[in-house]
């Protein structure tokens, strides 16, 4: 009976240690996932490298896709993201909006909620 129960303990821990192990793996994996996410998403120039505290990112913009490889301590990562196009600059689009609001129709707009709370 003994003999028995030391294999099904023996079973379970090695399960144990297996699912720690996949674990431990899937997690680091998902940190280096995250570092080339942020690096794709902060990328100023085509090629560089960013160095984080869990490890090291190397970036390169080509026509075929983003291509990131993940330095870490114990293992190493890449990978490929669809080909980025250039960011445009947001205070552009801000201002296109400040030029194509007519003043007259601004007027108009406050005229209407002056009209809509005396009515109230």
């Amino acid at each position: 009976m003994a003999a028995i129960f030391s294999l099904l303990l023996q079973f379970y821990l090695n399960r144990q240690v297996a699912h720690h192990k996949d674990f431990a793996l899937n997690k680091e994996k998902l940190v280096a996932f995250a570092m080339a996410k942020q690096s794709k998403d902060k990328v100023e120039q085509e090629s560089g490298e960013r160095v984080f505290n869990l490890g090291k990112v190397t970036y390169q913009n080509t026509k075929t896709g983003f291509a990131t490889s993940v330095r870490m301590n114990k293992s190493n990562y890449e990978f490929l993201f669809p080909s980025m196009k250039p960011k445009e600059k947001k205070t552009d689009k801000k201002q296109q909006v400040a030029t194509d609001s007519n003043p007259e129709q601004n007027q108009q707009k406050t005229e209407d909620k002056a009209e809509k709370k005396a009515n109230s």
